[in-house]
């Protein structure tokens, strides 16, 4: 994961490179196929389309994260690089059919991407490396109860210098360097002088206190795990009451946002089963001829205010999966899951019959993963808060699935989940849904 930085010289190194390239390598498609004559027939509609592509290839390119990269896996960013230039090819395409007298010679569109994919992925790869050489490693130290700090650290990467731990116990058995506890925080940052701080939630309100004034003294950064009620008071709206300042927490849902979200969904749903029938009709086929059984696999969930309900899944697993197991979370490796099985999961595919639970009002197209009965119960028990994901739908897709991984715990996601909850937006639905084109190629990302 590690620990974000603000905007660097290679930012702006990044965003020039990358439409430098684009722009480069149009032209060589042009002049490899030798369709100049398309170009100079329509200069002007060509060279407003060329403004466009460069200005929404630096959108999607910002808006997948591909200007705050040095922390990054490779395999995010390849990611996010692939899915960018899709949607530039969905844009090139979308443009020859929407503008009178304007075609994208389809030879061109091909040369470019074939070109174009191999060099930005050269490029991109090239800064990354010449980053994380040139950029100093940030120091860091964490602020957690003793449980909590092995989670931590395993977050950070080997551009974070983990200068050592500040515990609430002055014998903790960790295997990272004990700087002190929790009383001693200003004496420490004056000693150490950390760049980034990282803090838990269940550190005690005054030490919380302590650091923060510590921060504003010696400059640092604080990265702050939320709580419950820290989650709540995000985004808070400030208000006054008499000559107090205060902040308003509204935990009440819209209805009209309600009613906003729930046609978008409709139409969604209804359009995405229509676009993935051919998709469906071979997934048929494909469960069918190599696995005994039935097709889909129908399995109870829970979903907004505790109702259980039967969410409809391609199967990917063999035939009574459960009958030995009894109910367990699938791990990687599992026997159990067949080769059509694999790739479904691979790529999301098994969880399109979830249309049909959203088109039922089981479901929303954006909200957290519903889980089911057991796990739920169990999570409940373990996971203070836990029962707060369910006032809202549950999702086919959310922010746990975008922001996290498949090792991601229960109790990050129920923060994920939260944030969603207080957030929640036509547009940030939006903005879960295209990001999830992304999760659906990274292998890696939540379920």
């Amino acid at each position: 994961m590690g620990i974000n930085s603000p905007k660097t010289w290679v930012n702006y190194v990044q965003a020039l490179g990358d439409l430098l390239i684009l722009n480069l390598v149009l032209a060589l498609a042009f002049t490899i196929q030798q369709d100049w004559n398309y170009f100079l027939a329509s200069t002007e509609l060509y060279l407003g389309a060329l403004v466009f592509l460069t200005i929404l290839s630096f959108i999607l390119f910002n808006f997948y994260g591909l200007y705050n990269t040095i922390n990054k896996d490779w395999t995010d960013i390849l990611t996010a690089v692939v899915v960018s230039v899709m949607f530039l090819g969905l844009a090139i395409i979308v443009i020859s059919y929407a503008i009178p007298n304007y075609i994208f010679p389809r030879r061109v569109l091909f040369t470019f991407v074939m070109i174009y994919v191999p060099v930005i992925v050269l490029w991109r790869w090239s800064l990354l490396m010449l980053e994380r050489r040139v950029t100093p490693a940030k120091k860091v130290i964490i602020v957690a109860e003793a449980h909590e700090i092995d989670g931590l650290v395993s977050k950070l990467n080997g551009h974070d210098s983990l200068m050592g731990v500040i515990t609430d116990s002055p014998q903790s058995e960790s295997p990272h360097k004990v700087l002190g506890t929790f009383e001693e925080v200003e004496e420490l940052f004056y000693i150490h002088r950390p760049q980034v701080i990282l803090i838990t939630g269940n550190v005690p309100e005054d030490v919380k206190s302590r650091v923060a004034m510590s921060s504003l003294k010696y400059g640092c950064i604080i990265y702050v795990v939320p709580n419950l009620y820290e989650i709540m008071i995000a985004q808070s709206k400030l208000d006054q009451f008499k000559d107090t300042p205060v902040f308003q927490i509204r935990l009440t849902r819209n209805p009209g946002k309600e009613y906003v979200k729930r046609a978008i969904d409709c139409v969604v749903a209804v359009i995405g089963l229509i676009v993935t029938l051919p998709i469906t009709l071979l997934t048929t086929v494909a469960i069918k001829v190599t696995s005994p059984g039935p097709v889909f696999y129908v399995q109870e969930r829970v979903g907004r205010k505790n109702k259980c309900f039967m969410l409809y899944k391609f199967r990917t697993m063999v035939n009574n999966a459960e009958d030995k197991t009894g109910p367990v979370l699938s791990s990687k490796g599992d026997s159990r899951i067949t080769k059509v099985g694999k790739l479904l999961r691979l790529t999301r595919i098994d969880e399109l019959p979830q249309l049909i639970n959203v088109l039922k009002g089981d479901m929303s197209i954006v909200g957290p993963r519903p889980e089911r009965p057991c796990f739920v119960e169990k999570f409940d028990k373990e996971v203070p808060g836990y029962a707060y994901r369910h006032v809202m739908h549950a999702g086919l897709t959310g922010l746990a699935q975008i922001a996290g991984k498949y090792s991601t715990s229960p109790q990050d996601k129920l923060r994920y989940d939260l944030l969603y909850a207080k957030g929640s937006s036509p547009l940030f639905d939006l903005q879960i849904m295209l990001q999830t084109v992304k999760v659906m190629i990274h292998k890696d990302k939540a379920s």
